[in-house]
């Protein structure tokens, strides 16, 4: 529930930055494919350490 509720709150921001991925492994290299997986582990990350079980947000 914690992934799906952090989701929710910054899926905007997690678009933005699967855009501009996309944009530099097109038209600079394939070399950035490796952020793809960095993306995962600091999505997961931020949102166990955010976000409780039950999808509240924990805060400050």
């Amino acid at each position: 529930m914690r992934y799906y509720a952090f989701l929710k709150d910054t899926w905007w921001l997690w678009l933005t930055y699967l855009i501009i991925n996309f944009f530099l492994i097109f038209f600079i290299g394939p070399v950035f494919w490796a952020v793809v997986p960095m993306m995962i582990v600091n999505f997961v990350y931020f949102a166990f350490v955010r976000y409780d079980e039950d999808g509240n947000f924990i805060g400050a």
